[in-house]
This record gives C-alpha cells, sequence and structure tokens, in this order.
C-alpha cells in the first residue's frame, strides 16, 4: 500500500513526495505531490479506502466538499477563501473557484499584451463561471449543473428516464435515441453558455475541471480565446501556501 504524502505514482511507479496538496472536492479529491522540481496531479474517488490509515496531519487542504469524520486533517493548514489575495469576494464564494480565480489571474497578468479581464470556467460538478477584473477583483459569475450532474437529475427526476452512458458526444443536432438526445442537449445547454459568454465579453477565458477535454473537443472549431489549465486549482492552492510560508 502506497502512501500518497511519502509518495505521488508516476507510471505506476512510487516515487520521494517533498509536499502535498489535497482539495476535497463534491465528487472527486485531487492531490499535487511535489518531486525534486516537478508537481504532479491525480484525482482518486473520496476518502479513498487505500489512504484510511494516512497520517494527514501534515497535509495542506482545502474543501468544498464533505470531509469525513475518519480524515485527521490539521486546521491550521487548511487554505481558506481569507487567504486568497482576490478583493471583492463573497464570503461564501467556493474555495475552489477562488482558487482557480487567484491562478487563472496570475497567468493573465503574466501576459503583458493581454492584461485585461478575465472569465474562469471550471467544468466540475457544477459548471461555475467567474469573472475576474484585471485589477484582481470579483465581478460575479454564473452557476449551471455540469455535464454528469445534468444527465443524473433528468435520470432521477423523470420516471422512464434512465442515466445516460457516454460514450462518445452525438455530432447531430436532433437525435433519435433517448439517451443521444439527453447528451446532445446537456452538452448544448454549456456550449451555448460558453458561446455567449464570449460573444457579449469578448474576454479570455480560463478553464478547468474534469469536463473541460471533451468542452474543449465542442469549441476547436470556434475563434474563442480560451486557455485549458486542467490544475487551476491546485496550482492556486500551491502558490497561495508558498505566500502564507514566505511571510
Amino acid at each position: 500500500m502506497w502512501d500518497p504524502f511519502k509518495y505521488a505514482i508516476t507510471r505506476n511507479k512510487p516515487v520521494y513526495s517533498e509536499e502535498n496538496y489535497l482539495m476535497i472536492g463534491n465528487t472527486r479529491w485531487h492531490w499535487a505531490s511535489k518531486i525534486k522540481k516537478d508537481w504532479k496531479y491525480f484525482h482518486t474517488s473520496p476518502n479513498p479506502i487505500e489512504f484510511k490509515n494516512t497520517d494527514y496531519s501534515q497535509l495542506t487542504w482545502a474543501s468544498v466538499g464533505p470531509v469525513p469524520e475518519n480524515i485527521k486533517l490539521c486546521p491550521s493548514k487548511q487554505i481558506i477563501l481569507d487567504n486568497v489575495p482576490l478583493n471583492n469576494l463573497p464570503s461564501k464564494l467556493g474555495i475552489d473557484r477562488a482558487l482557480a480565480s487567484w491562478s487563472a489571474f496570475k497567468k493573465q497578468s503574466s501576459l503583458k499584451s493581454k492584461e485585461q479581464d478575465l472569465i474562469i470556467i471550471d467544468a466540475g460538478t457544477i459548471l461555475s463561471v467567474t469573472k475576474i477584473t484585471k485589477k484582481g477583483e470579483f465581478a460575479g459569475g454564473q452557476l449551471i449543473p455540469g455535464f454528469s450532474l445534468q444527465l443524473s437529475s433528468m435520470a432521477n427526476r423523470a420516471f422512464n428516464l434512465e442515466t445516460a452512458i457516454v460514450k462518445i458526444i452525438p455530432n447531430e443536432i436532433f437525435q433519435y435515441e433517448t439517451n443521444n438526445a439527453m447528451i446532445r442537449g446537456s452538452m448544448n445547454a454549456i456550449i451555448g453558455l460558453i458561446l455567449k459568454l464570449f460573444e457579449e465579453t469578448k474576454l479570455p477565458i480560463w478553464m478547468c475541471g474534469g469536463d473541460a477535454p471533451i468542452i474543449l473537443n465542442e469549441l476547436k472549431d470556434t475563434n474563442i480565446d480560451l486557455n485549458h489549465c486542467p490544475n487551476l486549482v491546485l496550482e492556486g492552492m500551491i502558490d497561495i501556501d508558498q505566500k502564507i510560508k514566505s511571510i
């Protein structure tokens, strides 16, 4: 059994890890481990059984999902909203949105020729849209059910529908099979939102989240200024933790 706080998995081989971070999400747990000078990122099921005997006390962490009682995390190592150096953040904003926004803001600010407002989309269980101004201020956003949540909610609330198993995203607008109609309709809801956001703002979009790859594939023939950074949340957590340690 490997220890995620001593080892990270690289090509199925254990490698010594110097620093470790955990974001507890709604449906998955997200990890970052530093190996020499490189960061490795991986994802697991919530409260993974193989980690149950692990010492979590030295782990830097944040959470938007439920924290199991048997996981002894250190309160002083939790990254909270007050640690995020963005202005005007609502008190109940999800820490994952705040961290992704900070990370994207830093990346966007480093592009001197593109210093402007930006939009961050986290395509996870909930698809969140966040606008950050070029001055680093929270300027609002939107929330809709994520792709998988749209499919499961239809099945849960409609007697004759079953949760669609996604193998591919069908291309045709009008689908004959019910499952494909659910898949195409759910994806169209997301793509329509993103197209409208860009049409109305023309702002650069930074995207992360588990559903980002399939969404990006749907947008590949558009002219949207879209940057895919799959680990925005964890990168934001690492950066903020390093700032805290340097004080």
